[in-house]
């Protein structure tokens, strides 16, 4: 259910869901965000592929500013996402256009500079169910329905099918979802509140350039099978470290997971990272380390004021205490306009 649009213009509601299969190591994520103050709803979805292929799409539609009208009618383009049960189950379906990328690298290049023939024009489609495992882990306000803004993440088993042109891929993995509403800046000026009383309430706005990458904002989901996930988001900070705080949800138990510091590898010469390292304390004194093996990146860009947010999705392979898990590891660059 929509919730009352608050004063701030870049108010949004947004809806995001991601999943991979650990077998094909093929996965999705996609994100659905109402803006009134704009005036639009748009949806961006991506399926990654064999290696670093994936089939990438967006869309946008009008919207008016009170968004209880469109609870049930969450479409945008040919992206549809459907509540059969409220925090247990959830329908994703696609059908429409979408743009076949042998590798998705290509997006942080500049249109007018990619080579002919960059993508491949096709046709996906997909029905996926979302059945959700865990009860949802809220921050920001105490529960669902109050409070001026709002977040939460629940962990949940995908199954389905995907069809790209000629191809067809049965699916059955595991991943999140997270629901948002409020204040939302893609900017690298303020965000809306830190998660972690520790950290600084704002990220620095250094920007990033391929010889010294930059992140201002990274942001992590994880699933290892059935019975364990954890996610959460980390700020640059003053003095450089990337800090935050989290959630995980283990044998049916959700805890904070806090004091999160993330380090990273990059690709020679690129805001691409390759491999990233997380350390936490669960709440009740665990401690935790995790490391990541980046497979597939899809960057997405936001043009904001002097450049642009580029928010690069990593499609990861995970390793904690020698179980093998999957997700999405994802940096927040700032870049400059050339």
């Amino acid at each position: 259910m929509m919730h009352p649009v608050g004063d701030a213009p870049a108010w949004s509601e947004s809806y995001y869901f991601n999943f991979v299969d650990p077998v094909s190591r093929l996965g999705m994520f996609t994100r659905m965000g109402f803006r009134p103050g704009d005036g639009w709803a748009d949806a961006l979805h991506v399926v990654y592929l064999e290696g670093k292929r994936v089939a990438f799409t967006y869309g946008r539609r009008d919207i008016g500013t009170d968004l209880s009208q469109y609870d049930g009618d969450l479409s945008v383009g040919g992206l549809k996402i459907e509540c059969l049960s409220s925090h247990r189950q959830w329908r994703i379906t696609y059908d429409g256009p979408a743009q076949d990328i042998a590798d998705a690298g290509i997006l942080l290049t500049r249109k007018k500079l990619r080579p002919e023939g960059w993508f491949c024009p096709a046709t996906l489609s997909m029905n996926l169910t979302f059945d959700c495992t865990t009860e949802p882990h809220y921050s920001h306000s105490n529960d669902g329905s109050t409070g001026a803004f709002g977040h939460f993440e629940q962990s949940g088993r995908v199954a389905g099918e995907i069809r790209l042109g000629g191809e067809a891929w049965q699916v059955d993995g595991f991943g999140v979802r997270d629901k948002s509403w409020g204040p939302r800046d893609w900017g690298a000026g303020q965000r809306n509140k830190a998660t972690d009383a520790e950290s600084d309430s704002r990220p620095q706005a250094a920007f990033s350039t391929p010889e010294r990458p930059n992140p201002f904002v990274n942001w992590f989901s994880m699933n290892f099978g059935a019975d364990s996930a954890l996610g959460g988001s980390c700020f640059r900070q003053a003095n450089g470290e990337i800090k935050g705080a989290g959630w995980i949800q283990r044998d049916g138990e959700s805890r904070a997971l806090k004091k999160v510091v993330i380090t990273t590898e990059y690709e020679p010469g690129s805001i691409l990272h390759d491999r990233v390292r997380l350390t936490g304390i669960i709440d009740g004194g665990e401690a935790i380390e995790i490391t990541g093996r980046i497979l597939s990146i899809c960057p997405t860009k936001v043009p904001m004021p002097g450049g642009a947010t580029f928010i690069n999705e990593g499609l990861a392979e995970f390793e904690w205490d020698g179980k093998q898990g999957f997700g999405i590891a994802e940096h927040w660059h700032a870049v400059a306009k050339e």
